[in-house]
């Protein structure tokens, strides 16, 4: 990755993005980070999956969370992962091939799956409910597909936790502020799992959180910091948000640009996980969204 190459702040319309393999590129970053790595051990050992069952990976990316968890599946197990992006599911697909069990990528809808009622021993997603309008309206179509006594995982961000230090106070109060509004979708979902799982009718179990760090930057080598945005989108998310001039722009990018080189550069963002478990009955089955 070249130090122009880079990405909206966004994964709303992957294929559309005239830089698709940057944005590709930035999600297998993020499959890298320490708290993504943390969270997804700790989702693993709470789901204690079993062979023979059968895992949905809603929003499911490049898929390499979804394979990980199929090798506790066995031969006779399957995976099926749905993504809104069928440029990640060529990804995935190319992936699939030494998994043990059936594995199926599918282009889909969180908010329509074209899975049957009752279907998935386990539903899980992550970092997708962020992008999605009514991630009420998701949770409730994960709550059909998964059978009685099935379990759901959650793991999301909460953009609301973000936090820059370059030695500007003022630079960090706008970006904080910034970032504490949701416009347009819900990027502070993460802290709302828990309430969320139980909206849906699940019953919580287990919850986690964690923090990935960033401590240094070279903007000469790199566009952005590993897995995240370019310091350009940030700022135009601040210009949207009425917390940044359009005329500061490029001096915000300056002023961050000369810290990081200074070595005077860190930035953090926490996500959440919730695991919850489903009714053992589906009499009270939530309507299907849409």
């Amino acid at each position: 990755m070249g130090t122009e190459d880079t990405h909206g702040l966004g994964y709303e319309r992957v294929d559309d993005d005239p830089n698709v393999s940057v944005l590709l590129a930035t999600m297998d970053a993020t499959a890298g980070w320490e708290a993504t790595r943390r969270l997804r051990a700790w989702e693993r050992d709470q789901l204690r999956l079993r062979g023979g069952q059968r895992l949905l990976d809603v929003g499911c990316g490049l898929g390499e969370a979804a394979l990980a968890l199929a090798e506790d599946l066995g031969n006779d197990g399957e995976v099926v992962g749905v993504d809104i992006s069928e440029e990640m599911l060529r990804v995935a697909r190319a992936k699939a091939s030494a998994a043990t069990c059936r594995v199926r990528f599918t282009v889909g809808d969180a908010c329509a799956l074209d899975e049957p009622d009752d279907d998935f021993h386990v539903v899980r997603s992550e970092r997708t409910l962020q992008w999605i309008a009514d991630p009420i309206a998701a949770v409730a179509e994960m709550a059909r597909v998964v059978r009685p006594g099935g379990r759901i995982s959650l793991i999301d961000t909460d953009w609301s936790t973000f936090a820059i230090d370059v030695g500007d106070d003022d630079l960090a109060a706008r970006v904080r502020k910034a970032m504490r509004t949701e416009r347009g979708r819900p990027s502070n979902i993460g802290r709302r799992l828990h309430d969320l799982v139980r909206t849906a009718g699940f019953a919580p179990l287990a919850r986690a959180e964690a923090t990935e760090t960033w401590t240094a930057w070279n903007p000469d080598e790199s566009p952005a910091p590993a897995g995240c945005f370019s310091m350009q989108s940030l700022a135009d998310d601040l210009v949207a948000a009425d917390q940044l001039a359009p005329a500061d722009r490029d001096r915000f990018v300056s002023t961050i640009r000369r810290a990081a080189l200074r070595d005077q550069f860190s930035m953090a963002l926490t996500m959440y996980a919730v695991v919850a478990a489903a009714p053992t009955s589906s009499v009270s089955r939530p309507p299907r969204c849409g």
